[in-house]
């Protein structure tokens, strides 16, 4: 297999910005979810996919400054995303959860990203989990994460 030009790797960069505008529920087809900024939208995926986990544990998953989670969280709080619980066992901690507003807001999100990909593919979506695991592999050599 020859190896991957670097105009190429620049090309696909492009794309992938291209198709994150395109894919956007802030761009020109606004959908009817809380509208969250970038970090907001950090936050609250990695609240949603894993609920009751601690801020601590969010800061450093999404690798954010205790004071911008701190931001960040309030303003999730205050749109009515997520909930602050004590934690069961250790009334000292704090524990996150996704809110029903959060479920449905995501639910629409994600209906948005599957009309959107499947109206691009035009339905054939052969090479769709080729192309997943690509991106996932991409995502965690950014993110520093072992493979």
């Amino acid at each position: 297999m020859p190896p991957v030009s670097d105009d190429l790797l620049a090309e696909f960069a492009d794309v992938l910005l291209r198709v994150s505008r395109d894919v956007d529920p802030h761009g020109l087809r606004t959908l009817d979810i809380v509208p969250l900024t970038g970090t907001e939208a950090l936050v609250m995926r990695w609240v949603d996919r894993n609920p009751g986990t601690s801020p601590s544990a969010t800061a450093e998953a999404t690798a954010l400054k205790r004071s911008n989670l701190s931001v960040a969280l309030k303003a999730l709080v205050d749109k009515g995303m997520v909930e602050r619980r004590p934690d069961p066992e250790d009334a000292r901690t704090v524990r996150l959860h996704p809110t029903p507003v959060a479920r449905e807001s995501i639910g629409r999100l994600h209906a948005h990203w599957v009309r959107t990909l499947r109206e691009a593919l035009g339905g054939d979506v052969d090479g769709v989990e080729g192309a997943f695991a690509l991106l996932t592999r991409i995502d965690a050599g950014l993110r520093g994460v072992a493979r």
